[in-house]
């Protein structure tokens, strides 16, 4: 499944792995932050795709290189 082109009304996982979820990546954000590191609006479906369930931790980084046609 293409992470940017899914439109899964169901949760694939319950609320309580949803907010996990959003939290590791809040987390994450912070910590790039002072790195001076930002996500770009155009990855924000990859990472709502993994907050859903519909990919997995593992699936992010292939998704966003793609996204930016990077190998």
């Amino acid at each position: 499944m293409n992470a940017t082109t899914a439109t899964s009304t169901k949760p694939k996982i319950s609320a309580q792995e949803m907010e996990r979820r959003r939290e590791a990546l809040r987390w994450a954000d912070s910590h790039n932050r002072i790195e001076g590191l930002a996500r770009t609006p155009e990855s924000e479906p990859i990472y709502e795709a993994f907050v859903r369930g519909e990919i997995e931790l593992d699936d992010i980084l292939p998704a966003i290189k793609a996204l930016h046609k990077r190998s």
